[in-house]
């Protein structure tokens, strides 16, 4: 199947907002809006097919040299493919490319991050993560996600 990986445009966000929300509903990753997204639109990648986006990803840049992927979502009819890999692979080449930083994630999908070149660390280890989106997540007391950081 041919589809390109390239760098989002403001073009994309209502296809990227549809992407997040479809798994925000289910709980997976976190909602965002059509402004936050305009806001981050350089740090977005999106996968396309047919001048369809069927994939996103994105980061979060801490500062201090300390990056989130976040906002990763594929549509359901085009996950494993590889898709997914070649996206976080272009996104971490994109990080790394500007500056050395430390790429963490948390996610409900370790074992996708783990074949990607990401390892089980403590979610302690990002306190700048966890006052900025976790302490008014619903799930806070009870959360399942799985906290990664990319080894390379």
């Amino acid at each position: 199947m041919n589809y390109t990986i390239r760098y989002a445009e403001e073009r994309d966000i209502e296809a990227i907002l549809g992407l997040i929300n479809h798994y925000a509903k289910q709980g997976v990753i976190l909602e965002r809006s059509s402004n936050e997204i305009l806001a981050h639109i350089d740090n977005f990648i999106v996968a396309e097919h047919n001048k369809k986006v069927i994939g996103t990803v994105t980061f979060f840049d801490y500062g201090r040299n300390l990056k989130e992927v976040r906002s990763f979502a594929i549509n359901e009819e085009y996950r494993g493919m590889g898709i997914g890999s070649e996206m976080l692979k272009r996104l971490i080449g994109a990080i790394l490319k500007v500056r050395n930083a430390r790429i963490f994630t948390l996610t409900y999908s370790p074992e996708f991050f783990k074949k990607n070149g990401f390892a089980v660390v403590s979610k302690d280890e990002f306190p700048e993560k966890i006052w900025k989106d976790c302490a008014n997540c619903k799930d806070w007391d009870r959360c399942g996600e799985t906290a990664l950081v990319y080894k390379g």
